[in-house]
C-alpha cells in the first residue's frame, strides 16, 4: 500500500528544530481523518498534552496555519478552523479550478508526463477503490487513506508542472475545502465515484489530448461543487 495506517500521537521522531512542523502535520492529519471541521477549536493545552511538547512550538505552528488560511482567531474563541459558508466554498472553487487547469496545460505544453507517471497515478487510484473492500479499518483510517490518496493524486500534477507558487496555493485551498466538506462527508463522494473520475483523468492524459484532460478534470470538480451546493 502507498498509504499505511495513520498514527497521530507518534507520527514523527522529532527534534527541537521541527516541533512546529509536527504540529502543522498533526493538524493536517486531523483534517484528513475528518476529525477537524470548519469552526472546530484548537486548544493549545490539549495539543500540548497529546503531542507531549511545550506550547511554544504549538503557538508558532498556529501562526503559520493562520497565515496559510487554515485558521481564524478571536479573543473569545482562540484559534479555530476557518468557518466556511457556501460563498467561501464557491470562491475557493473559483480559484482552484482555473489554477489546476493552468497546471494541466503547462504539463501538456511541456510534455512532462510519461507512462511511469500514469502508472503511479493508477496505483494511487487503485488504493482508493480498495477502501470499498476493506472491512478491517475504522472510519478515521478510511477517511485518512481516501483523502490522502486524493490529495496525492492532485498534488502530483501540481508538483509535476514545476509551478511551485501554484502548488502552494492549491494545497492550502485543498485543505480549506476539506475542512468544509468534513461537516458532511457525503460531499466527498464514494471511493468508486472518485476512482472512476480519476481514471477518466488518467485515460485522458494517456490519450495526449489536453482538451479531454481538461474536460475530465472539470467533470471531477463539478461533482464536488454540485454535492456541496445540495447541502
Amino acid at each position: 500500500m502507498l498509504f499505511h495506517s495513520y498514527e497521530i500521537n507518534n507520527m514523527i521522531t522529532y527534534s527541537k528544530s521541527n516541533l512546529s512542523e509536527i504540529v502543522v502535520t498533526y493538524v493536517k492529519n486531523k483534517i484528513l481523518t475528518g476529525e477537524l471541521k470548519s469552526g472546530d477549536r484548537l486548544v493549545e493545552t490539549d495539543m500540548s498534552e497529546e503531542l507531549q511538547i511545550s506550547r511554544a512550538p504549538i503557538r508558532e505552528a498556529l501562526r503559520e496555519l493562520h497565515m496559510r488560511g487554515f485558521l481564524s482567531f478571536s479573543p473569545k474563541k482562540g484559534s479555530q478552523i476557518l468557518n466556511l459558508d457556501m460563498g467561501d466554498i464557491a470562491e475557493i472553487f473559483s480559484i482552484r479550478i482555473p489554477l489546476e487547469m493552468q497546471v494541466l496545460t503547462i504539463i501538456f505544453e511541456k510534455k512532462l508526463l510519461n507512462e511511469k507517471d500514469l502508472e503511479y497515478l493508477s496505483a494511487l487510484n487503485q488504493e482508493m477503490i480498495m477502501l470499498g473492500k476493506d472491512n478491517t479499518s475504522d472510519e478515521k483510517e478510511k477517511n485518512f487513506v481516501f483523502n490522502s490518496c486524493d490529495l496525492a493524486f492532485h498534488e502530483f500534477f501540481w508538483k509535476k508542472s514545476e509551478s511551485f507558487r501554484r502548488a502552494d496555493i492549491l494545497q492550502n485551498q485543498y485543505f480549506q475545502l476539506l475542512t468544509a466538506m468534513n461537516k458532511d462527508t457525503s460531499t466527498l463522494g464514494s471511493a468508486k465515484e472518485k476512482y472512476e473520475e480519476h481514471k477518466n483523468i488518467i485515460e485522458a492524459c494517456r490519450s495526449g489530448s489536453l482538451e479531454q484532460a481538461l474536460s475530465a478534470f472539470q467533470i471531477h470538480m463539478d461533482s464536488y461543487l454540485n454535492a456541496v451546493q445540495m447541502l
